[in-house]
């Protein structure tokens, strides 16, 4: 029987997954910074929110496409337990929202509504920001479009895996897996070129309040100091205070006993 892993042993096996990938951020010149409930644990605990048992961080897209390059070459040769799913993998689950990067020594179940239970590892999420315009309807343009494709990713990834390659195989230009999301790419590279004084995870976009709260300053990310989480050193961005009033309003201020839950998941390690 496998053995579960649970408490502070599954926080050190998340910690260890954030160290090897700083570790490997620092050797490839790879910018991130720690990001949503990462950060505030940092900033307010130094180290895990008490209730919560994961790792967000956040990279710009030149730096995330970076890092992904340089995992891929560097794994070929390689029998690191570490893997990741990149963000536009068919493999990953979360595909076109986040990439995982996840303990191939562990194994991780995350149950959703529905019944739905995703395997992977005990992992970290790393989120992508994309340059977008500073006009507001323009904003909620371009998040429409990329919440109309990211949608359609969804629906080809999960159920229809055999006709995505079919349409692959033979090259027809029919819908697809990959026609969707060559064009959800489209949509997310629209305004990087012109390096526009604003960037966003895109998908952060709530239709129905008409809000996204991960609309930042690019600026912000040029910028970083190094805070301390459980005992390590971890980079953020300087305007991390900006960054957290974002998500959080009053970050320093607990939330109710209610709502100081961590995530669905059950980790065990393989071996």
């Amino acid at each position: 029987m496998k053995k579960l892993i649970e408490g502070k042993e599954l926080k050190s096996v998340i910690l260890n997954t954030l160290l090897r990938f700083d570790e490997f951020c620092k050797e490839n010149d790879i910018k991130y910074t720690i990001a949503y409930g990462t950060a505030l644990g940092a900033i307010r605990h130094k180290g895990f929110i008490p209730w919560d048992d994961d790792i967000d961080v956040i990279m710009m897209r030149p730096e995330y496409e970076k890092f992904e390059k340089a995992w891929k070459q560097y794994i070929l040769n390689s029998t690191d337990h570490y893997k990741l799913w990149p963000e536009m993998d068919e493999e990953n689950y979360f595909m076109a929202f986040c990439a995982k990067f996840f303990d191939t020594e562990t194994v991780l179940y995350e149950h959703f509504s529905k019944g739905k239970i995703v395997e992977y590892g005990v992992y970290i999420d790393i989120f992508v920001l994309d340059h977008i315009p500073v006009e507001k309807n323009e904003q909620r343009k371009l998040f429409m479009d990329v919440r109309f494709y990211w949608k359609w990713i969804q629906h080809f990834q999960r159920h229809f895996k055999k006709w995505n390659k079919f349409v692959r195989k033979y090259h027809l230009p029919l819908p697809s897996l990959d026609m969707v999301a060559k064009r959800l790419m489209k949509c997310k590279n629209r305004y990087n070129s012109q390096l526009t004084s604003l960037v966003s995870l895109t998908q952060d976009y709530r239709k129905k309040e008409d809000m996204n709260n991960s609309i930042y300053e690019y600026e912000w990310f040029n910028h970083f100091l190094l805070v301390e989480f459980e005992g390590h050193r971890l980079p953020i961005i300087s305007n991390y205070d900006k960054m957290l009033e974002n998500s959080y309003g009053d970050y320093m201020k607990l939330p109710p006993k209610e709502q100081q839950i961590g995530h669905n998941v059950e980790a065990y390690w393989k071996y």
